[in-house]
Order: structure tokens, then sequence, then C-alpha cells
């Protein structure tokens, strides 16, 4: 079982400023970094095919494991994306979810509210890891909303606005 110190959620499509958010909350709260990215960079480094865009079902295997891992031993309260993420990227990938995140405790796991990073195509910016076109974002940002509310999850949009009045309204609500 994970510790007790429930996470907050910053969730949202590839490109809405989570990362930015994360970074920047460092500095006042301890938070866990996305673990998709980490997981796609060891992939293209050692030339295996663990990409959503390559073989999803390896990426989810990597991701939960690793994720699993850190959610066990982390002190964070708040993290970059959630399991729950996985569900909604293999749904859109039409790919079956696998028994192991239909049954993770989320709400043992989370606080109920969920930080949602609307999509934003004013900032949205391909690289190296996020070779998603906008319209997939656009799909994964819909289904992701789906699925955070079908679990019972409160989504709290964030607003399109400077980061650090992003921050502000997080941390308002979470200390």
């Amino acid at each position: 079982m994970h510790n007790l110190q429930k996470k907050y959620i910053i969730t949202g499509a590839p490109g809405t400023g989570k990362t930015t958010l994360i970074k920047l909350l460092k500095h006042n709260v301890p938070c866990m970094d996305e673990v998709s990215r980490k997981v796609i960079i060891d992939e293209q480094k050692h030339g295996r095919k663990g990409m959503p865009w390559q073989d999803i079902n390896r990426f989810t295997n990597l991701v939960y494991k690793i994720t699993n891992e850190a959610l066990s031993n982390s002190k964070a309260l708040v993290c970059d994306r959630s399991l729950l993420d996985l569900e909604a990227y293999l749904t859109v990938a039409e790919k079956e979810i696998p028994k192991y995140l239909k049954t993770f405790p989320y709400h043992e796991t989370y606080h109920k509210k969920v930080f949602f990073a609307p999509t934003w195509f004013e900032i949205y910016c391909k690289d190296g890891q996020r070779l998603q076109e906008f319209d997939y974002c656009l799909k994964l940002e819909k289904t992701l909303l789906e699925y955070y509310k079908k679990r019972g999850f409160d989504i709290i949009m964030l607003s399109k606005t400077t980061p650090l009045k992003r921050i502000e309204f997080i941390l308002n609500l979470i200390l």
C-alpha cells in the first residue's frame, strides 16, 4: 500500500504547461516529475519501442511500474499526471486497459481535486518526446476529462494565464 500522503494531480494533454508548473511548484512543495517523458527518453536512448506512438502497451507497463514505485516512496504533494492518464492514452489508441490499472486504488493514492491544464494552441509545441499533432491532444483531453469524471474526481480547470498565476491558484487550494 502507498504511503498515506495523498498526491494532488496536475494533468492535461501534452504541451499544456504541466512540466513548467511542476518545476515552479517545487520551490514551494515536494513534487513528483512526469514519468512518461523519462520512459520515452530512456526507450529512445536504447533503441527500444516503448513510446505511446510505437508500442503503447510496453510504454504503459513501464510507466506503471516506475510510477507505482515512486508513489510508494515519494513524499511529494503534487504529481505531474497520474496513472489514470494511461487509461485515457490506451482508450484513444483503442487498446485494452490492463487489470492493474482498472483496479488501481486511485482514491487512496490521489486527492479528489485534480488540476487540469487545458489544451492551449498558443503554447503547444512538438519536441523530441512530444510528437503528437494538436488534433490528437484535443482528442486526448476529451478522454482524460471523461476518465477523471467517471472515476469521481473533481476537475479544477486551470486558466490560460501565466505560470506564476497558475501556481498561486494551485497553492491557495492545496496549502
